[in-house]
Parts: C-alpha cells; structure tokens; sequence
C-alpha cells in the first residue's frame, strides 16, 4: 500500500497490526501494515535506513503503537 491509502486507513482505524521489520536484502527496515508493506508510488518497497528514521515516519503519521520484528522466517 502506498502511503497515501496507509494515512487513510490509518485515519478510518482499519489498521490492527503495524510492524516494524528489519529487511535483510535491504540491510534497512520497512513498515508493514496488516501483512502489506508500505510501497513508494512507484510500487516498491518503502526503505528506511535505521530503525529510528522509520518509527519517526510512523510517529509524524500519528502511530504510537507499533511492534518492532528484527528477525523473520520463512
């Protein structure tokens, strides 16, 4: 999802789960809003750099509440 659906389903409270995860390909973090990642609007994956740049993009978009998952399995 594009930031722009993300803020309006932020807005409406349609979002239950909102993660943080650390993305090894990319050696950087990405948001992921109930199982979808956020995308640029070019469809890519929205990259942040540290851990820090991507909760302050989360708390100047109103998010207070976020889980942080640093490893993931396949």
């Amino acid at each position: 999802m594009i930031e722009r659906e993300f803020k309006l389903l932020l807005d409406n409270n349609a979002l239950k789960k909102i993660q943080i995860h650390y993305a090894i390909m990319a050696q950087g973090y990405m948001i992921v809003a109930d199982g979808n990642p956020l995308e640029t609007t070019k469809r890519q994956t929205r990259e942040f750099k540290t851990l820090d740049s991507a909760a302050k993009f989360l708390f100047k978009v109103g998010v207070a509440d976020f889980a942080v998952k640093l490893k993931t399995t396949f």
